[in-house]
């Protein structure tokens, strides 16, 4: 199963598996999941601004406000690299 999603103008299509998708020139094509980011993270650039992939995954699939910074995207077996929909969850930051 997978989402739509239009973000900064750029359609993503983004699958439970953790893959994402972006449409360019007429086709799909794999956003790779490497880590990127100085915190072992994938982030992936969307018209000059950085999305975490996990971020991406919990807003089209938990309905995460994406740009909601009172909550902790988390995953379950701590491989900041697995980002599939079954090890993401939500924690409320700590007030």
């Amino acid at each position: 199963m997978y989402v739509r999603l239009e973000l900064d103008n750029t359609i993503l299509k983004i699958c439970e598996n953790g893959e994402i998708y972006r449409y360019k020139n007429d086709e799909w094509k794999l956003i790779e999941n490497t880590q990127n980011h100085i915190k072992g993270y994938n982030v992936i650039l969307i018209n000059k601004k950085q999305y975490m992939r996990s971020k991406i995954i919990a807003c089209a699939f938990l309905n995460h406000d994406l740009y909601d910074n009172t909550v902790f995207i988390c995953h379950k077996d701590n491989d900041k690299m697995n980002n599939t929909l079954e090890n993401i969850y939500i924690k409320p930051k700590k007030v």
